[in-house]
């Protein structure tokens, strides 16, 4: 505990959080320029998308009405921490759709026009600790002497203090949330996060690669028979399909396709905070280069789907993709995709393959695992704070989802 121990050594969890104030200074910043510098040393070798190069992409090209903000936190005057901020006006009648699809109890139909009433009052400016186009813990970093608790308390203080900073600029926030942990990320109950809902949604789903695996073919030999024999006719059904992988100026000469395709899939998602910027794709290619990667499908020489990773140190993280519907329905084009990933994964010798949340009965067909993921949420309103678990009762997604256990070694 090099440059914690005067002022938190030998004290009780009561006192210590008394003293995290004492030697820590947090600032507020708007863009990522003015804390560059800083922010460089903090992210080295934790995480690609906290590196200066990928958030500046959100920043000068932002998915829809998301203001990223920036904070850095300094134990006498050294950076200690840094903490990502996104900024949004959240209309959830907008955001969140029903599907069309979904089984409904009788329960559920008489009670849906009444979660839709309460659904259609929910409009607030909130500040998101974290990044709405990920998933995972992507809204700090502290250094390792930091304990997991006392980084969650600096957290809720800096995120008070971009809610100061956003009141003097006259934007008054309503909703404060923290996102995402892993059960073993979260901090223990107390103080440290009195007043916040505590709340989980879809899990992330990820596939741990066996070092084994030296071939796809090997990864299909650890499939039980059936699941062997599917991933055979899904590669069958898109027999007649074509692959190319994209180079930054591809991207942009086809910009306005990939992002229709993308909408396809974005507009069918039960919770969608954003849209991402036209330009994204192309930009996120020029600033990670050879990390990320952007593969098309072609049927009857049209792009029918294309998907994006990012290799991530050593994990693979699927990021946005898109298809045409019919022929993803015809093609089996989001499973092939899938395997595709997982031959990726091979070739570039990856840990893990992070396939993000949704899909996910499909996405364990192929041996990805639910992890469950937390979130926290607060109203700034200490009244209106009180009805915030019952609200996320209405709106948290109800669907029931089937696990698969594709491997042979798997009961």
């Amino acid at each position: 505990m090099t440059f914690l121990t005067r002022s938190m050594c030998n004290k009780s969890k009561a006192s210590e959080a008394l003293l995290l104030d004492q030697g820590f200074k947090i600032e507020i910043f708007d863009r990522i320029s003015d804390v560059e510098e800083s922010w460089t040393i903090m992210s080295e070798g934790n995480d690609i998308f906290f590196s200066p190069d990928f958030i500046k992409i959100i920043e000068n090209y932002p998915a829809s009405d998301i203001v990223p903000y920036y904070g850095l936190v300094t134990f006498d005057n050294i950076p200690v921490g840094i903490v990502y901020f996104q900024s949004k006006y959240v209309t959830l009648k907008e955001n969140l759709r029903k599907s069309e699809h979904q089984q409904r109890s009788s329960f559920q139909k008489i009670t849906e026009p009444i979660k839709q009433a309460v659904v259609g009052s929910i409009n607030f400016q909130t500040i998101i600790c974290g990044n709405l186009l990920l998933t995972g813990r992507y809204g700090f970093c502290f250094k390792s002497e930091i304990s997991r608790d006392q980084q969650f308390y600096l957290v809720i203080q800096a995120t008070d203090r971009l809610n100061q900073y956003l009141s003097k600029k006259g934007i008054a926030s309503g909703l404060i949330l923290i996102k995402d942990f892993f059960t073993e990320d979260t901090p223990a109950a107390g103080e440290y996060h009195k007043g916040f809902a505590k709340f989980t949604v879809q899990p992330k789903m990820i596939l741990e690669m066996k070092p084994e695996w030296n071939t796809f073919d090997d990864y299909l030999e650890d499939l039980k028979s059936k699941y062997r024999v599917r991933a055979r006719k899904a590669a069958q059904k898109a027999g007649d399909i074509t692959k190319k992988v994209f180079t930054a100026d591809d991207i942009a000469n086809h910009r306005q396709t990939i992002h229709a395709l993308y909408k396809n899939v974005s507009d069918q998602a039960g919770f969608n905070a954003f849209v991402l910027h036209e330009r994204y794709f192309e930009q996120l290619k020029e600033a990670l280069g050879d990390k990320l990667k952007l593969t098309t499908y072609w049927r009857n020489g049209k792009m029918v789907a294309f998907f994006t990773s990012i290799k991530n140190y050593d994990v693979l993280d699927a990021h946005f993709l898109g298809y045409e519907p019919d022929e993803n329905y015809e093609c089996q084009l989001y499973l092939n995709m899938l395997y595709d990933l997982i031959r990726e994964a091979i070739d570039c010798k990856a840990s893990k393959v992070d396939m993000s949340r949704t899909a996910i009965e499909i996405k364990s067909t192929v041996g990805a695992v639910p992890h469950d993921m937390y979130l926290y949420l607060r109203h700034t309103n200490k009244i209106l704070n009180k009805t915030v678990e019952t609200v996320l009762d209405y709106i948290k997604p109800q669907d029931e989802y089937i696990y698969r256990s594709p491997f042979r070694d798997e009961l």
